[in-house]
């Protein structure tokens, strides 16, 4: 079974964010947790104000230059959004990608609380016939993996930063960046000790 991850390179991400663009459209990410109107959140995505929140594109400055940032949810193999689920809603699948059963979700929140990246929201506006005021959150496109694609940001990424594939599998792509590049290798907040399946190539 495989064990899929991803790696961004960080110094090839151009911080264009299209990979909220066609995660957003992909997988339906509503209106923002504002409530704004869908035309008034678009405009602001496309002057730069906001992101959606599958994949969110932070900046930070690094040596002087501002640097972005992709951050989808990282999939982490000791998530504490699974141990604070009261109902079972949030779990692994068998091949590690952490999802959300939206039917079994009774939108309490703890999830959000527990998630030290942030990754997780609520669902404000019915998707899909799905119940309304549920969390959301980026699943890896398990949809698409389901069918042998990859994630819809991996393949649409123009720079190649971002890579996804099987991490068990020595001879993936993902691997193999992961070989090349250990001495760069970073993953967020190690201090949470939540050990996530996203690694950073950094500078």
């Amino acid at each position: 079974m495989a064990r899929y991850g991803m790696v961004i390179d960080l110094r090839k991400c151009r911080g264009c964010r299209g990979c909220t663009a066609v995660c957003a459209v992909e997988n339906n990410v509503p209106v923002d947790r504002t409530g704004e109107e869908a035309g008034e959140q678009l405009a602001r995505w496309a002057a730069g104000e906001l992101d959606y929140y599958n994949m969110r594109v932070l900046t930070a400055t690094v040596y002087g230059q501002i640097r972005s940032i992709p951050m989808p949810c990282m999939h982490c193999d000791n998530a504490p959004c699974i141990a604070v689920c009261p109902v079972k809603a949030s779990y692994k699948r068998k091949d590690g990608i952490v999802v959300i059963d939206k039917y079994k979700c009774i939108g309490c929140r703890l999830c959000l609380k527990a998630c030290p990246y942030q990754a997780r929201y609520i669902r404000k506006v019915p998707v899909k016939g799905e119940p309304k005021g549920v969390a959301g959150k980026c699943e890896f496109c398990a949809h698409l993996v389901d069918k042998g694609e990859k994630t819809m940001c991996s393949r649409s990424c123009h720079s190649g930063a971002i890579k996804f594939g099987d991490l068990d599998d020595p001879n993936s792509e993902v691997s193999q960046l992961l070989k090349q590049n250990a001495k760069k290798v970073k993953r967020l907040k190690p201090e949470y000790k939540t050990s996530p399946r996203v690694y950073y190539i950094t500078f």
